[in-house]
């Protein structure tokens, strides 16, 4: 009796549905999936998202790049702002600009960093922009990136620490 050989073709990811295995540099645009509410619902619930936490595969501004344990800090984005946020300082103004050339670009929408849901994620969250198919690298600029970390710090009710 022969022994049968066995092949198994693996076919290599595509680059855009594999997560990032670098450490990405402040202010760098990324995608996030941060995954969706359980549906149904679970009662009580604690293993999955819980309304009214970010949910669902978005764009965020890194913040950390280098935590322990694989791990980034991270701010969302978001074309929905809530104007008593934007007042206090919590939602930073995205121009529509900024996102030219992304799958997300529309030309108009103007879009918010959401520093109040500042988290922290697993790299295995967080995956490189593409737009057919073709990698897209935007990075905010130093003073906006410094107008996000302000408004973390007003955020966390430490506004003592700024000027």
């Amino acid at each position: 009796m022969g022994s049968k050989q066995i092949s198994l073709a693996v076919r290599p990811l595509k680059s855009w549905l594999m997560s990032i295995n670098y450490n990405p540099k402040v202010g760098e645009i990324l995608e996030c999936d941060f995954g969706n509410f359980v549906s149904p619902p679970l009662h009580p619930i604690y293993n999955g998202l819980i309304s009214p936490e970010i949910r669902k595969r978005r764009m965020v501004v890194v913040i950390n790049g280098k935590l322990p344990n694989s791990c980034c800090l991270v701010v969302p984005i978001s074309s929905n702002f809530n104007l008593s946020a934007v007042e206090r300082g919590f939602h930073i103004h995205l121009k529509p600009a900024i996102f030219d050339g992304t799958g997300f670009d529309d030309g108009f929408r103007n879009r918010w960093a959401i520093s109040e849901c500042i988290t922290h994620v697993s790299k295995k969250r967080l995956f490189r922009m593409f737009n057919n198919q073709a990698l897209v690298e935007k990075r905010l600029e130093r003073e906006l990136v410094s107008e996000i970390h302000r408004s973390i710090i007003k955020t966390v009710n430490a506004q003592s620490l700024l000027p």
